[in-house]
Formats: structure tokens, C-alpha cells, sequence
């Protein structure tokens, strides 16, 4: 817990001042020193190890500054028993008798520290815990559905509780009666007994109204829920506010004060102690009693005022001692048992049990187990086809629509000439357009007559080159006389020949048109090969995400999830505040400030799964300022500021 920690780490770091204060006017490692213990024939070995329990008992950082529970119990055990053991009128021996006895008041006041931040946590995770249940039950309450269901999953318990009623009472009303009767008798007269008239409107009422009977259930147990998380919650302020909390000076104080660790610390390490033993030993004073916080401090004034007497006076290491074996039976009495009976509690008035809630659908797996084994032992060899095809199916579709097309995409980067796209052969083109001037020239030649003002006429080159811009008049000339007469033209060969000629022409200029596309499509051969590459991409992406989605962590999903739990937790802190009976001072109750101090933390631990870095430190900090803040006007103003400071995330 964050705030229980910064409280705890921020008393260990004040005590860490004391005790570099009190080393520095002992001077613990001087040859000096060593004299004044062999003058008190003091061991100085227990100086070494209340120098040892020091250490073990301090904190390094915030995150986690508390011990484990075994940890501190072994500690507290190797504690020594005479620390101090002696009159001592020497001065100079008194000042290092002072010294032994600030050290031991500190490690008993840092195992006080230890022992308040396991306690608050344990109690925290109680509230947690409490409150994930209740939650529960309002869920059930929310429809007659979800009642219902609650109904039907708990009938087998319900059932087999009221047959063990009804076994015991027929036991104890046999008991009663003449040994003589049989089984079948007893059974009998435990019917008759239960159907007799004025027992009658009482069975008739819980035949009628079944949902009602779960309703009150449920709602009963919410109550004692309540009432526990209240109990949990109260006791966790009263711990924070009131353990530690006198404002006392660092220096002598005064004539009936020894060392740096005056008797005002003394008395507040005593304090904390009686308060924790306190809530432990008896947690139900607080529902008992109208002013809980009146009650509280008279009896922490009475415990204190006799500790005070007895531990508060003299060069004695019997407050120390004392508060040791004080914490060693709370963390392995008192503890122990509040949180067992918080888990009993829990368990009876918490949800069902996971056989209990899920007892339907295992029965229905059970009986239908032997029908599923028969039906897939039937299809076994459809089943392992079908695997065998959608295996076959997916190599196949990954290799044609996505190893190929990424090959062929490669090569065309490469410029290689096997992965160019091609629409006809490379010398198609040359071969008819070379046929077609042969034919051209041919037929110039032997039909066509020479003019006289023409005398390029019948030069090959320029009625090859003409060819080649696609004029073809002469024979275009001759094929339109020919058509004069078409039969003369037909015998004599000289239409159809110029007919074909055409044709020939024709198939030039279709592959003239054919090439052009085709460098067309070399010009884009990058860009088709990216759309050839595209259907195969998509589909496994699309399937791979699915596959994610399905089996993986819904990255996405997840971060929406995770500011709506974000926003949640900033509004039950929020209606904490709002919600809350301001006391005299304008300050939260015990019972809304441990509330607090539980919800701003739920409130952290998800601005964790979301916040980074720089933000998560300023987040840690608007924390902090919200638990330490003194009235609930300034807490609401800090929610406030965390509204519009972190809404991009909420």
C-alpha cells in the first residue's frame, strides 16, 4: 500500500535522525566509550546487537520498507533480555547507560513501525477483498435472472443444510422418546413434525416465495460484509491518524528526560503499541459504542497512563523490553487471529465456492462426457481429414499467395528477367513487321506500274520505310481497283493477295498496340507486383489478428478496459469525499479516511497498468497529497486537479 508505506518509511526516517543524533554524542565506535561499558561491566555485545537489530529494522525505499511477518517475530524474539542491568550514578557511565537505553527505545519504536504498516496492510487487503465481494452480491441483486441463477446454484446446499436440520432434530426428539422405535418410524415422526400446523405457514411461506428467501439471503449477507469492511476501515484511520501522532521535539526536553529519545517519543511509541493491541483484541467496542473516537482515546489514556508509570522513568530497559514481547503477541496472537476470523467471514458471507457456482455446467460435462468421446471416436477419421485438408489448404495458400508473389517482388526489384512480366516474345513484333515489308515490296513490284514523276516509286528503302509509318497506298490503290471488277480481281489473285496484305497489317498494328501495353506494364511492374502481393497479406493479417485477438492479450481491448477501471477507481475516490460526514474540523471520519486511504489505492495500482515514467511519478505524488491533505476541501480539490490533469488516459 502506498500510503501505508510513505507513513511507515517517513516515522523510520525520522527515528534514522535520532539515531544519528544519538551516535553522534556517544561516539558508539571510540576508545572512550569501550571504557565507560567495561566501568559498568556492561557486555558490549549487546550494543553490537541492538546496532545489528537497527539496521535489520530500517527501511531502504518506499516500494517495499516493510519486513515480512516471520522476519520481525525472529527479531523480535533474539531480543535481549537484560539491556540494561544496574544502579548507575557515575556521570560518565550514566551518559553511556543513556545511550544504551535510546538504542533500545529506538528499535522497539522501529519494530512499532514494522508491526503498524503489517497490520494497515493486512487490513487494507481485508477492505479489498470485502469490497470485491460485496460487488459480487450487487451483481446478483441487479435482476430477478441473476438471483434466480444464485438460487439454482445454491439449492444443493441449501437442500443439504436443511436435511442435517432435520436429521439432528429428529435425532434429539428420539433421544426423548422409548428406545423401541424403528428407523422408518423416526423417519415418520420427523415428517409428522414438520408438517404439523403451526409449523405449516412457515414451510408454506418458504415453498412460495423462493427468490425472496435468496434475496434476504443475499442481502444478509452483504450486511455483515458491510459491516466488517466498516469495522476494517475505521480501524485503519484510527491506526494512521492516532499512532505516532503527538508532536514531539528532537531534543532534552527537559530533567525527567533521558537521551535524544525523550519520554514524549516513549509515550508514543506506548501509544501506538495499546492502540494496535486494542483494535486487535476487542474490534467489536467500535460497533458497540455511540462515539467511537471519544471511546478510543479513553481507553488508550488509561493504557498509556500505567504503561507510563512503570516504563517511562529511569535508566531502565524495562519500555523497551516490554514493548517487544507487546509486539511479538500481537504479530503472533492478536494477528492471526483477527485475520482468521476476518477469513471465516469472509468465506461464509463471501461468494460461493467455485463447485458451488459452477456445479450445473460440470454435471452437464460429466454425464455428456461419455456421449462426446462416442461421437469424435465415430468422426475421428472426418475430423482428422478435415485437420489434414485445413492444414494442406493454409501451406498451399501461403506459399501461391504470399512466398511467390514476394519472390517474383523481389526479383522485379533485382531487375531479373525471369520475374518480368511479358505479354508477347520479344521478337513477334520484328518478324511480322519484316513479313509485312516483304509483302508490301513484292506486291508493289509485280502489279504496280512505275510513274514517271515518281521515280522512288520502286525503291525498296523508301517503300520500306513507309511501310514502317504504316503507309500502304499502292497496295491499298490496287485493292480498290480490284474491287472494280472482284471476280477478275479473284481469278487473276491479285485481290485476295492484297486482302491478305491487310490482314498482315492488321496483326502489326494489333502488336504495335500489344507492345505498347506491355512496356506499359514493365513501366508499373513494381506497382503490380505489390497488388499481386496484397490479397495474400491481408488474409494472413487478418487471420493472424484474429488469432491474437483470440488467443493473445487484445493489447487494444485491454488499454480500454484499463481507463475505464482508471476512470471507476477516480470516481469512488471522488464519491468517498462527497459522500462523507464531515467531522468538527471538517476532516474525514475514521471510517471514510481508511476508505480513502483503500481506494486511492486501488486508484494507483491502475494508473500503474496505464501511466509512465514522469507521469506515474507526479500521479504517485497527487496520491500522497490526497491522503495527507487535513480537510476533505483541499482532498476534493486535489481530485479535481488529478480530472483534468490525467484526462487524456481517462
Amino acid at each position: 500500500m502506498y500510503a501505508i508505506n510513505n507513513r511507515a518509511y517517513g516515522l523510520d526516517t525520522h527515528f534514522d535522525k535520532l539515531w544519528r543524533r544519538i551516535n553522534d554524542n556517544a561516539h558508539p565506535k571510540s576508545l572512550e566509550f569501550y571504557e565507560h561499558a567495561s566501568q559498568a561491566n556492561y557486555p558490549i555485545e549487546n550494543v553490537a546487537k541492538l546496532e545489528k537489530f537497527m539496521d535489520s529494522l530500517s527501511m531502504t525505499s518506499k516500494s517495499q520498507p516493510l519486513l515480512q511477518t516471520e522476519r520481525l517475530l525472529k527479531i523480535i524474539a533474539e531480543y535481549p533480555e537484560d539491556v540494561v542491568n544496574g544502579d548507575y550514578t557515575s556521570s560518565d557511565v550514566k551518559v553511556f547507560m543513556t545511550h544504551v537505553v535510546d538504542t533500545s527505545w529506538l528499535v522497539a519504536a522501529k519494530a512499532a513501525v514494522q508491526t503498524l504498516g503489517i497490520i494497515l496492510n493486512t487490513l487494507s487487503d481485508d477492505v479489498l477483498s470485502l469490497n470485491d465481494e460485496m460487488l459480487y452480491w450487487d451483481s446478483v441483486l441487479e435482476s430477478p435472472w441473476s438471483l434466480g441463477l444464485y438460487m439454482i446454484q445454491n439449492s444443493p446446499v441449501v437442500l443439504w443444510s436443511r436435511f442435517r436440520k432435520a436429521w439432528r432434530h429428529a435425532n434429539s426428539t428420539n433421544n426423548r422418546r422409548t428406545p423401541g422405535q424403528t428407523g422408518w418410524m423416526k423417519f415418520y415422526e420427523s415428517v409428522r413434525q414438520c408438517i404439523l400446523p403451526q409449523r405449516l405457514h412457515f414451510w408454506r411461506g418458504r415453498m412460495l416465495s423462493p427468490l425472496s428467501i435468496a434475496k434476504s439471503d443475499v442481502r444478509q449477507k452483504r450486511k455483515t460484509l458491510s459491516s466488517l469492511k466498516d469495522m476494517n476501515a475505521s480501524s485503519i484511520g484510527i491506526l494512521i491518524r492516532k499512532s505516532f501522532s503527538r508532536e514531539v521535539g528532537d531534543k532534552y526536553s527537559g530533567d525527567d528526560s533521558y537521551g535524544m529519545f525523550n519520554e514524549s517519543w516513549q509515550v508514543n511509541v506506548l501509544e501506538g503499541v495499546a492502540l494496535m493491541k486494542l483494535l486487535l483484541e476487542d474490534p467489536e467496542k467500535e460497533s458497540a459504542t455511540w462515539n467511537y473516537e471519544e471511546h478510543i482515546n479513553m481507553a488508550i489514556n488509561q493504557e498509556v497512563s500505567s504503561m507510563r508509570m512503570h516504563y517511562c522513568s529511569g535508566l531502565s530497559s524495562e519500555g523497551p523490553r516490554f514493548v517487544m514481547s507487546q509486539l511479538g503477541y500481537i504479530l503472533e496472537k492478536l494477528l492471526p487471529a483477527y485475520a482468521k476470523a476476518s477469513a471465516t467471514t469472509i468465506n461464509n458471507a463471501g461468494r460461493p465456492h467455485y463447485l458451488v457456482r459452477f456445479w450445473l455446467p460440470l454435471t452437464l460435462a460429466l454425464f455428456s462426457t461419455s456421449t462426446s468421446l462416442e461421437l469424435l471416436r465415430n468422426k475421428r477419421h472426418e475430423l482428422l481429414e478435415w485437420v489434414a485438408n485445413f492444414g494442406s489448404t493454409t501451406i498451399e495458400f501461403w506459399n501461391n499467395w504470399v512466398v511467390d508473389p514476394i519472390h517474383r517482388l523481389i526479383g522485379t526489384i533485382r531487375h531479373d528477367e525471369k520475374s518480368e512480366i511479358a505479354l508477347m516474345s520479344r521478337n513477334s513484333l520484328e518478324a511480322d513487321r519484316a513479313s509485312l515489308e516483304r509483302m508490301v515490296v513484292d506486291f508493289i513490284l509485280d502489279r504496280c506500274e512505275p510513274n514517271k514523276n515518281d521515280y522512288d516509286a520502286f525503291d525498296t528503302h523508301v517503300i520500306t520505310a513507309k511501310v514502317r509509318e504504316g503507309d500502304l497506298t499502292p497496295v491499298l490503290k490496287a485493292y480498290e481497283n480490284d474491287l472494280r471488277s472482284p471476280f477478275v480481281g479473284t481469278i487473276k489473285g491479285d485481290l485476295v493477295r492484297a486482302l491478305l496484305i491487310q490482314i498482315q497489317k492488321t496483326k502489326v498494328d494489333v502488336e504495335i498496340a500489344i507492345g505498347g501495353i506491355d512496356a506499359l506494364l514493365k513501366s508499373q511492374e513494381l506497382v503490380f507486383g505489390f497488388i499481386g502481393l496484397t490479397p495474400g497479406i491481408m488474409v494472413s493479417y487478418a487471420t493472424l489478428r484474429w488469432l491474437y485477438s483470440l488467443l493473445g492479450s487484445r493489447r487494444g481491448l485491454r488499454t480500454g478496459k484499463q481507463q475505464d477501471q482508471l476512470r471507476h477507481a477516480l470516481r469512488v475516490v471522488h464519491r468517498t469525499l462527497t459522500s462523507s460526514v464531515p467531522t468538527s474540523g471538517d476532516t474525514l471520519a475514521f471510517r471514510d479516511y481508511g476508505l480513502l486511504i483503500c481506494n486511492a489505492e486501488v486508484l494507483l495500482s491502475k494508473a500503474r497498468t496505464i501511466l509512465k515514467g514522469a507521469d506515474l511519478r507526479s500521479f504517485q505524488e497527487d496520491i500522497n497529497e490526497l491522503v495527507e491533505r487535513d480537510t476533505i476541501d483541499r482532498q476534493l480539490k486535489v481530485v479535481e486537479r488529478m480530472g483534468w490533469v490525467y484526462s487524456r488516459w481517462i
